[in-house]
């Protein structure tokens, strides 16, 4: 191979890698959800479709109402409550929306979500996202 053709295809390499790392990033930091599958059909308000999530918002609402059941201490003991840590934002933001309307049935949950606005909800679940799952079998 020439080195012409070495370098041109590099070059183009590294433009694909750039334009591949952008998207991601821009994806990664878009908390809005307002385009994904899983809140298209949710018919929600403007307010909280363009909501941009806030992840210490959503860390200290995660700290007072999420904590008991949904840390690393309760997961260890009640292997049937969900690891929520590193789900996809919008389909946590979902489950939350699917509860507080009762579309989705669980007592506990359906308190929870209650007390909580979409743009609350989007707050915790941008926060869930950010983390890595927890190693239960510890």
């Amino acid at each position: 191979m020439s080195n012409s053709l070495i370098k041109q295809v590099l070059a183009t390499s590294l433009i694909w890698a750039t334009s591949v790392s952008i998207s991601l990033a821009q994806a990664e930091t878009d908390t809005s959800f307002k385009d994904t599958l899983a809140v298209k059909g949710l018919k929600l308000g403007a307010k909280a479709l363009n909501y941009q999530a806030d992840a210490s918002k959503g860390e200290a609402l995660a700290n007072q109402r999420c904590i008991a059941c949904h840390g690393d201490a309760m997961l260890k003991m009640m292997t049937t409550y969900p690891d929520i840590k590193g789900q996809k934002a919008a389909y946590l933001f979902k489950q939350l929306v699917d509860f507080k309307r009762g579309d989705r049935s669980d007592p506990l949950m359906q308190a929870q979500a209650g007390m909580l606005s979409e743009t609350e909800m989007k707050d915790v679940a941008y926060y869930y996202s950010t983390q890595t799952a927890s190693d239960l079998s510890k």
